[in-house]
């Protein structure tokens, strides 16, 4: 092994660490830094998707970017086989191809082992995990999976490449197969993160700590005291555990299609996280089906043959009543496909985007037999579009593994600059925290649907969903989304109607608007929600995934009206790029701004960024910097600046100042250098401020077509209680994120009301 050490310290400065020379308390005081973690274990490990999905997801928020490499890959065709790389690409946002991911495969490296040619292909994965760490600051390394038959050579290779590689390691112990009282199963848990912690230090590893997976217990709550306090006399870094979890147990409709080779047909995507309960043969008439189906759950898929039109048509039309449970999919079999006058029936339904109608069909290659054995030989797993399961593994992490103790303490408080991945973190930690109730006006839009099932599964947000409560929950089945926490109302059957009546016709009678004309208005989704928010019933409203912006913003104006010492609404967006999160404002409201109108927007976004975990540093942009020029927008500019300094004299505002003057520091300098008052802003700016709507609005689509990155909002503010309009081509993920910013908007209305009482008693 000294060729290996010679050639790790030539490459990397680092000389390889002797046995127990750094230990676990060393590294979590942050003696020696680390910026890879070595994931194994000493016993056969399985379903560990989970594990490095959360190690991804708690990583993120304390490095910029995370890489993932894993020395040995399992051969498609061993029994190891899985999609942790595939997985870890995604989730990690990584560039790399596939195959720059893994060192070599498992069948090379047991080839190697076997022949006596181990340190070959050590340095051949050494040379390739040097080439995949470039340009990340953290690195995840997955070690080799132990199996039964040859856990001792699986070991082997993962403490040499873990020492070559000079990486601490992180130990993950399964528990899967092991149901005992919470009493047995603690003692079992020490004992078996005592015999990895003395296996790894005596090969000369440097232990961190042990994870346990897929833990079967009663009480988790009590499991979790009772570890912490047995772990701790025994002075143990045991890092925590994962629970058993029906979710990521679950057999779901895109792994079981992917393991039986079945090709999609017809039938909407979103119904792919299904789960998949039993497997049904239908071989008889309709009737007898119908029949036989009531006896199976939700979830059954149903095997057939391609010439049975009669069963497809049958099973689509038979979700409308919810008599029957539901379907997840059809699947033909020998390759078979549907009579050609039964797809054009099917693409019609397609094409009418009912949710409640889609009905996945699937072709498969293989004879009714052996789909049937196929599906009974399915094995759960989780691949890159199992959202509800990657979503579910980030969630278990957060709860249930001692996070500071593994990366230690993540940074607190208010930093300048934010990644976009410790943004979107803040933003779902922060909304989960405050637990803010928010209402969706356009529950008829099945996005709108999927976003609250994610918002209600993250625990994000209280939410009410506006509409038609039987089809909202119709359109809910079909999609397999779960609803049952939200408020689902119909504003026409509501009891609230008659208060919301009056409350509107005493507003707006002066306009001329009568009692009979003012319950028109409130049985309107937008104007009911923003009634709900303007009497207390509800903390934010978000709309606009099917309705105009003016749909939007109109009823906020009418009846929430501006914040006081806020004499205009304006929105921001948060620009998620490469080097940090900074604010734009105002891209979507205002035309052209007066001076005074621009300072409220300047002072308005940097108390937005204050309440985003960011410290302002605000630029008024203009054409040219500081005293450089002049002319009607540059004056309007440095007076806005001037107003905007005397509201807020505690801030750090500049301005007139150009964009790369306020973002790049070089620039700042050169541009800056005479001018003192512009230093902290120069090169810093977080904040944005643009003249008018056309820069703002055209600067902020050229920055996110030019660099590919994330532009979260529009976000009002300036209105007493936060409402915030949704794109009409708005994502799940845009509608969800912006649930999570209005929640926070919401919070900090409410802290400052609470603030202001407090104050005048």
């Amino acid at each position: 092994m000294w060729t290996l050490r010679r050639s790790l310290r030539h490459s990397t400065g680092v000389a390889l660490p002797h046995r127990r020379a750094l230990t676990a308390a060393a590294i979590s005081q942050g003696k020696v830094p680390i910026n890879n973690l070595y994931v194994t274990s000493t016993e056969v490990t399985k379903k560990t998707a989970p594990v490095l999905i959360g190690l991804a997801h708690v990583l993120e928020q304390k490095f910029t970017k995370v890489g993932y490499f894993r020395p040995i890959q399992p051969s498609p065709d061993s029994s190891m086989a899985d999609h942790h790389v595939d997985v870890m690409k995604q989730q990690l946002e990584l560039s790399k191809d596939v195959e720059e991911l893994y060192g070599v495969t498992s069948s090379r490296a047991m080839e190697a082992m076997l022949t006596g040619k181990g340190d070959d292909v050590v340095e051949e994965i050494l040379e390739r995990y040097e080439q995949c760490r470039k340009g990340h600051d953290f690195m995840i390394i997955e070690g080799s999976q132990i199996s039964k038959h040859e856990s001792a050579m699986s070991w082997k290779i993962n403490v040499d490449i873990a020492k070559a590689i000079g990486s601490p390691v992180l130990m993950v112990t399964d528990f899967g197969d092991t149901s005992a009282a919470n009493d047995a199963l603690i003692e079992e848990m020490v004992s078996r993160t005592v015999m990895g912690r003395d296996q790894a230090e005596d090969a000369g590893l440097n232990y961190l700590g042990t994870i346990a997976n897929r833990v079967r217990a009663s009480n988790v709550d009590s499991l979790r005291a009772s570890l912490k306090r047995k772990m701790g006399d025994k002075d143990i870094p045991f890092l925590g555990f994962l629970p058993m979890d029906e979710i990521i147990a679950s057999k779901r409709l895109n792994e079981v299609t992917h393991q039986l080779g079945a090709t999609q047909l017809f039938g909407h995507s979103i119904a792919n996280d299904a789960v998949v309960t039993s497997a049904v043969v239908a071989a008889s008439a309709l009737k007898d089906l119908f029949a036989h189906l009531k006896k199976y759950k939700d979830g059954a898929m149903i095997i057939t043959s391609g010439d049975r039109s009669d069963l497809m048509l049958g099973l689509m039309v038979s979700r409308l009543p919810g008599v029957l449970p539901n379907i997840s999919a059809i699947v033909l079999t020998n390759g078979n496909y549907p009579h050609s006058n039964t797809q054009e029936i099917l693409k019609g339904v397609q094409a009418l985007d009912k949710t409640a109608l889609s009905l996945p069909i699937f072709s498969t290659p293989n004879d009714t037999f052996s789909t049937a054995d196929g599906f009974a030989k399915v094995s759960t797993d989780i691949l890159p579009s199992s959202k509800l399961k990657i979503d579910r593994s980030k969630q278990l992490f957060d709860e249930f593994v001692e996070k500071e103790m593994l990366i230690g303490e993540l940074d607190e408080g208010m930093v300048v600059n934010r990644s976009p991945k410790q943004f979107q973190h803040f933003l779902f930690s922060k909304s989960r925290a405050v637990q803010r109730h928010i209402v969706l006006t356009e529950g008829e839009d099945i996005r709108v649907l999927q976003a609250a099932d994610q918002i209600l599964r993250q625990n994000l947000s209280k939410i009410t969903i506006l509409g038609d409560p039987d089809e909202i929950l119709l359109n809910a089945k079909m999609a397999n989304l779960d609803l049952s926490r939200a408020n689902i109302v119909s504003p026409a059957n509501s009891a609230l109607l008659d208060k919301y009546v009056d409350y509107f016709y005493a507003k707006r009678k002066h306009k001329g608007v009568t009692k009979e004309l003012a319950r028109d208005y409130c049985k309107d989704e937008t104007y009911f929600g923003t009634l709900m928010v303007e009497l207390g019933d509800a903390d934010g409203m978000v709309s606009g995934a099917c309705h105009t912006t003016a749909n939007t913003i109109r009823p906020a104006l009418q009846l929430i009206k501006t914040a006081p010492n806020r004499p205009i609404v304006s929105s921001i967006f948060f620009m998620c790029l490469e080097d940090g999160v900074r604010i734009y404002g105002d891209c979507a409201v205002n035309t052209d701004p007066s001076a005074q109108d621009l300072a409220q927007i300047a002072v308005t976004s940097a108390e937005s960024a204050e309440a985003f975990g960011l410290i302002p540093k605000v630029a008024l942009l203009s054409y040219a910097t500081g005293d450089s020029n002049s002319g009607p927008i540059i004056d309007k500019v440095r007076e806005a600046t001037k107003i905007a300094q005397e509201l807020r004299p505690d801030l750090d505002i500049y301005g007139p100042i150009q964009y790369d003057a306020a973002v790049d520091e070089s620039i700042a300098k050169t541009k800056l250098k005479a001018i003192p008052s512009g230093a902290k802003v120069g090169g810093q700016a977080n904040v944005l401020i643009f003249p008018d709507l056309n820069t703002g609005n055209n600067t902020y689509k050229a920055v996110q077509q030019s660099t590919g990155c994330i532009a979260m909002g529009p976000m009002l503010q300036g209105l007493r209680k936060p409402v915030n309009d949704l794109s009409r081509g708005a994502t799940v993920k845009d509608i969800v994120t912006t649930v999570a910013i209005t929640a926070i908007q919401a919070d900090q209305v409410i802290l400052k009301r609470e603030a202001e009482t407090e104050a005048a008693a």
